[in-house]
This record gives structure tokens, sequence and C-alpha cells, in this order.
């Protein structure tokens, strides 16, 4: 017959916990969809666009801080919409570069609107491949106030018309639109547990792999992997209970990655209310088995990084420090490190 102090359940039960028994298993490799073959490419200025980024340069004619305004607004929508790497600083060694220069239409009798924008896509060392120019429909008082709205119209209009110039055949594929406008990581649901696990484990699974590094996502629209969780918890036998936990990491299509694998016995009972420390035990101990398989499968390192001072990747996956606690007398041991 087991015997149990009162005070000390959840806590022995989190020290067990920790103790679980750990399993991570990856299943393949995945396609990597934003690859390219540089022998069958179907448009010239498609080649190594996922190694190779846009410069795009402030843009002149206007004072500079609307300039600088105009040239993020372009980046911004670049990268979120169609996953081109650019810059307004940086980007040296990009193959494209991109300028603008304005010019206020005040004395014209046939110029449609106040401003208007022309625009030069180059290749870098040899030349441009292509001009053109944008009709900006906005009043003085939008102008120098640099509304937002305005901003946000040039920057998507002249973003698409250069993913157009660079992708040619290859924009709009099915392969390029998996990963648009994600960057993040989903914890899902959590089902299962007794007592308030459900919420608890989301909520320190949650806290665990945002200290580790990662981007976390808000929503399944934007996330590149979604973490999931089902807790399993036996009838009670002998005074215990045996407790199942299976993590599964999934991709952008549905696809499980990878999975982590928790399993021991608990006293029983010791899980129906308030999990508390406990569920912050048990991320931690599955913590750095799905980091793994994220940092394994991250899309994101399809980018060659070293393309200038201005070139980052997406996130970075990081070690979290473990942490030393001391023994407290009367209190259960601390997880192991």
């Amino acid at each position: 017959m087991l015997v149990y102090r009162k005070g000390f359940l959840m806590l022995r039960a989190a020290s067990i916990l920790t103790l679980a028994v750990f399993m991570l298993a990856g299943c393949g490799k995945l396609p990597r969809p934003f690859e390219r073959d540089a022998v069958n490419t179907p448009n010239a200025l498609a080649t190594n666009i996922f190694f190779e980024g846009v410069e795009v340069m402030p843009i002149t004619g206007s004072t500079p801080p609307m300039g600088l305004l105009l040239a993020q607004s372009i980046v911004k929508h670049l990268e979120k919409d169609f996953e081109i790497l650019a810059a307004t600083e940086g980007l040296d060694r990009s193959r494209f570069v991109l300028t603008g220069n304005v010019v206020t239409n005040d004395a014209s009798t046939v110029a449609r609107t106040l401003y208007s924008i022309g625009w030069q896509l180059s290749v870098r060392g040899e030349g441009p491949i292509s001009t053109f120019v944008q009709d900006v429909p906005a009043s003085r008082t939008e102008w120098d106030y640099g509304s937002p709205p305005i901003l946000s119209q040039i920057g998507t209009s002249v973003s698409t018309r250069v993913a157009k110039l660079i992708l040619g055949d290859c924009f709009n594929s099915a392969g390029q639109d998996r990963f648009l406008g994600r960057n993040g990581v989903l914890i899902g649901d959590v089902t299962g547990a007794p007592g308030d696990g459900n919420a608890a484990l989301k909520r320190s699974m949650a806290v665990a792999l945002g200290g580790g590094g990662l981007k976390l996502a808000s929503n399944s629209e934007e996330a590149v992997f979604t973490v999931t969780a089902n807790v399993d918890v036996g009838e009670p036998e002998k005074g215990a209970q045996a407790v199942k936990i299976l993590w599964l990491v999934k991709d952008v299509d549905g696809k499980e990655v990878g999975r982590a694998e928790q399993a021991n016995a608990v006293p029983a009972g010791s899980l129906d209310g308030r999990w508390g420390r406990t569920a912050a035990f048990v991320a931690a101990a599955a913590m750095d088995g799905i980091m793994a398989v994220i940092k394994r499968h991250d899309p994101s390192k399809l980018r060659v990084p070293d393309l200038g001072s201005g070139s980052r990747k997406r996130y970075e996956v990081q070690e979290l420090p473990k942490p030393n606690l001391r023994r407290v007398p009367g209190w259960a041991p601390p997880p192991p490190n």
C-alpha cells in the first residue's frame, strides 16, 4: 500500500513527470518547395531568387523620411507577400536593385495625379531590366504626412510588379504560396488532461518555446508548424495512475514531422485539480525534442543567409538555459538538468 503525505502530492507528481521517458521520432525529410532547378528555370530572372534578394534604395525626389517610408513599405510586401528577401540597406550582394524617383506634377496639364514615381529594377552590375511609372492618387496632405493607406497601396502595387519580373512563370506557383505570410509556430489544442491540465500545458509550452527563441503564431494561417498534445490518464491502481502525454509537430500541410512522448506514474488523483508547476516541468522536458524537430524542418533555412550585412533568418532556434534549482528541505527534489 502506498502512503503519501499531504502537501507534496503535486510536487511529487511534478518530479516524476520530469523524469518521463522521452521519445523523438522524425518522419523523414520534407519536400523543399522553394528550391529551383537551375537548368530548367522557366525565366532567367528567377535563377537563385531564394539565394539572393532585392535591395530597395530610398526613393529620391521627396523628403528623406518619406523616401525611406516608401522603400520600407515595398520591402515589407516583398517579404510578406512573396517571400522575396529584401532590405533598404545591407543587401550589398543582392542580385536585384530597385530605385525610384518622385515627380510632383504641379505644372503639368496632362498628369492624372499630383504625384508619380518612376521605378527602375536593375540587375546589379548589369543594368536595368525594367522601368515603369506609377501614378499615386494622393493629396498633398496625404503625401506630406505619409498616409499609411497610400504607403501600403504603393508597397503592394510595386512589390507585385517586381515579384512578377523576378519570379516569372513561378509567380503564384503552388509551391510558393504554401508559405506566404507564415513565420511562426502555433500551439494548438491539448486534449484529455484532467483538471486544468489542457489549458496549463498549452500555456506552458507557449512559454517554453517562446523563451527558447521561436516566434509564436496566433492562428493557423500564420503558422509554419503546429504543436498539439493528447494526455491519457489511466485508472487508479494501488494508489497510482499511469499518465502518457503525446506531443505532435505538424507542418503547414498537416503532415506529422515529429513527436515527443512522455510516460510515467503519478499519485492517483494528483492531477485532478490545478497543474501549476507540473505543467511547466512537463513542457520544459518536452521542449528540446520539439525544438529539434522544428529546427530540422524549418523552411527558412532554405535561404542562404550570407547576403550581406543586412541579411537575416526569419527566426533562430536557441537553447533555453536550464535552471539551477537548489534543494529545499521538506520539498521534492528539483527536476534533473
